[in-house]
């Protein structure tokens, strides 16, 4: 992807760390304002978990701005290119596996989409407890209700391998030679992706593979997430 601009919408973010001086001249930051965001249902936006208040905040920013939203763990395999000229104003990729939903880790919206100003007001019955009720199975079930507004895609497009752990142990366990030609064989075919119609991969972030992930790992190791990142890490920041 070559967008016109990178931008990182925040509260507190730690500058300071080596990874953020290697991106900083290849970012904008935006700086957040908690008090002005509106929060459903009485609720403070702190009072919240941190994935509530980013699921409320994206949605916040992208119906002001429009725009591609990613999670901090979702890597672009190929461009987007011919999803933006799409003429639904919301794009959302099926989750995937046994459930009945449309995943929000990414999302593309032009500025003052219908849809996402009819997901805003949903939050009126917003509760805590319903971990992915908002997130996840709300706007599944506003794009039945509402065909015309959004363009689902299928779960390989961004969310495949699902988040159950037979499907992460899939991306991070080590692989022989036979499957590590297989992957590379398809990559080559479909422009670093592991499918066909693969855009991007979700990496699930908290999964416990992160405690033993780190670039040595990512070079040393063959496993299909390291191929994969190892072909992302060969193109130049710009």
């Amino acid at each position: 992807m070559k967008p016109e601009e990178v931008k990182i919408h925040h509260f507190d973010l730690n500058t300071s760390n080596s990874w953020f001086r290697e991106l900083k001249n290849h970012v904008t930051l935006v700086q957040l304002r908690r008090q002005d965001i509106v929060v459903p249902n009485g609720y403070k936006l702190s009072d919240l978990v941190l994935a509530h208040q980013a699921d409320i905040i994206r949605l916040a920013v992208l119906a002001q701005e429009g725009g591609i939203y990613l999670d901090t763990d979702v890597y672009i395999l190929r461009p987007f290119k011919h999803l933006l000229t799409n003429p639904r104003d919301i794009l959302l990729g099926h989750e995937g596996g046994d459930r009945y939903g449309l995943c929000n880790a990414v999302i593309l919206a032009r500025a003052g989409s219908e849809f996402i100003s009819i997901w805003q007001d949903s939050y009126k019955t917003f509760d805590e407890a319903k971990w992915a009720e908002h997130s996840v199975l709300m706007p599944k079930r506003l794009q039945v209700q509402h065909k015309d507004l959004i363009c689902p895609l299928s779960p390989p497009v961004f969310y495949w391998p699902f988040w159950e752990s037979w499907n992460v142990q899939y991306m991070h366990d080590p692989i022989g030679a036979d499957d590590i030609a297989l992957l590379q064989d398809n990559m080559d075919a479909w422009g670093g992706s592991m499918y066909e119609s693969q855009l991007a991969y979700h990496s699930w972030g908290g999964h416990a593979y992160l405690r033993e992930l780190t670039p040595d790992v990512v070079k040393e190791k063959d496993s299909r997430f390291n191929l994969l990142m190892r072909h992302i890490a060969q193109v130049p920041l710009g």
